[in-house]
């Protein structure tokens, strides 16, 4: 009889040196694929809705979006398959699905087709496969630490949207210039899909249940992990992550029309936009630097705690600062950097807590409804947000739907238990 354990020897250091490699490479292609479309909405407005006062271009722009981003409630499905076919073959589909969706999006011709070919985009990325990896990969005591090492690697994805912004959008480009920005996804994602497929293995985790011989593994369904979940004692846990998601994906939209409102709504040139840009991918490198540190020595919540009330500070400062005659540049950095650390180290600490309460056999698809409800929170936050934007501008409906944040706070305290240092084998359900 084969033990458990020989599954996870079998995966040599050199091996794991060069899976958190590939890894740190797909979350590179994640993280620009993620967030490079919010560095040009002010240019979609340009080429596609010139016609229309700023306000309504992009309360347009936002609807289109809410419509796009649909495509994220694919990344249910995603995670759901990662647990019925396997991480590997999921973690190649989602990989090339980042880079062809690129191809995708540079065809665009007017807002139909930008909304469409922006839903395509929508549909793979931010899928996770790469963090139920390192999760699974990971020791218990360090988990926290290894993910955030390949944030970091994975910060490439954002310092490449100031490089490449200042390279294809200036104030003497061509209109439709952005689409210079697709390019990195697309060189990156299609050839990296076709080594995963030759040189990674599936991991340890799946394999041990898959593999196991000291029990009959059931087939894994969809309505029964879920159903296993919500009938659990983690229920009431889980329910409150997935409001907490909710409440995130609110202020995606913030995010997605940053670049819009400081273009549309200070003084500041081309140039200074590209470096709040750069201010921003730094911001969020030092940002998950300190999220792996800091959730490893003082533990998750506290960092819920953090986030939850950085956001919401965050867009004040930045609508503040869209008034300034004299430090302007200063202020909107701040607001904005605030606010894409917040955000992203809210969402990565979620993730996290939730990894390290639902069992393997059914992480897939706990990690997946988080998802679909943080999707949901996304559409949701671009249909108010549109409309918000149309009666009362950007920097209100910013400040509007980051205030929920704080709710955070009291279910934290309530609900959340600190899930450092768990051993992710030992993880059962009791009913």
């Amino acid at each position: 009889m084969q033990d458990t354990n020989e599954i996870s020897i079998k995966h040599s250091k050199k091996y794991l040196i060069f899976l958190f490699f590939i890894l740190a490479l797909v979350q590179i292609l994640d993280a620009y694929s993620t967030g490079y479309t919010s560095s040009f909405p002010s240019k979609i407005i340009e080429e596609f809705l010139s016609g229309y006062p700023s306000n309504q271009a992009n309360a347009i722009l936002g609807l289109c979006t809410s419509i796009a981003s649909i495509g994220m409630y694919m990344v249910f499905f995603n995670q759901y398959f990662a647990d019925k076919i396997g991480r590997k073959k999921m973690l190649t589909i989602t990989t090339f699905g980042m880079g062809i969706s690129a191809l995708f999006l540079a065809l665009s011709t007017n807002i139909m087709f930008y909304t469409i070919f922006l839903f395509t985009t929508y549909l793979f990325y931010s899928s996770d496969m790469w963090l139920i990896y390192a999760n699974e990969e990971a020791p218990a005591e360090k988990r926290a630490s290894y993910i955030n090492i390949v944030l970091m690697c994975g910060m490439l994805g954002p310092i490449m949207m100031p490089t490449l912004r200042s390279i294809f959008i200036t104030e003497t480009s061509p209109v439709g210039s952005w689409r210079g920005m697709t390019l990195f996804p697309i060189l990156l994602g299609i050839p990296l899909a076709i080594i995963i497929i030759f040189t990674i293995k599936e991991t340890s985790k799946y394999q041990e249940i898959k593999s196991s011989e000291t029990r009959e593994t059931p087939p894994i369904f969809l309505k029964k992990n879920i159903a296993a979940i919500f009938k659990s004692n983690i229920k009431p846990e889980f329910i409150v992550l997935l409001i907490m998601s909710f409440f995130a994906g609110l202020n995606f939209f913030m995010l997605q029309f940053a670049e819009s409102f400081i273009n549309l709504n200070t003084s500041l040139p081309e140039s200074k936009v590209n470096l709040v840009i750069t201010v921003i991918a730094i911001a969020l490198i030092l940002g998950y630097l300190l999220t792996g540190i800091l959730a490893d020595k003082i533990g998750r919540v506290p960092l819920l705690h953090l986030f939850s009330v950085l956001m919401p500070l965050a867009s004040i400062l930045l609508y503040i600062g869209s008034f300034l005659t004299e430090g302007t540049f200063i202020l909107v950095s701040l607001g904005a950097a605030l606010a894409y650390v917040s955000y992203y180290g809210l969402t990565i600490v979620l993730r996290i807590v939730l990894m390290e309460i639902v069992p393997t056999d059914k992480r897939g698809t706990g990690m997946g409804v988080r998802a679909l409800i943080n999707a949901f929170g996304i559409t949701s936050g671009f249909l108010i947000g549109s409309g918000l934007t149309f009666i009362l501008g950007l920097g209100i409906a910013f400040m509007i739907m980051s205030f929920p944040l704080i709710l955070n706070v009291f279910l934290t305290i309530k609900y959340i238990k600190e899930t450092k240092g768990t051993d992710l084998s030992k993880i059962e359900l009791k009913y």
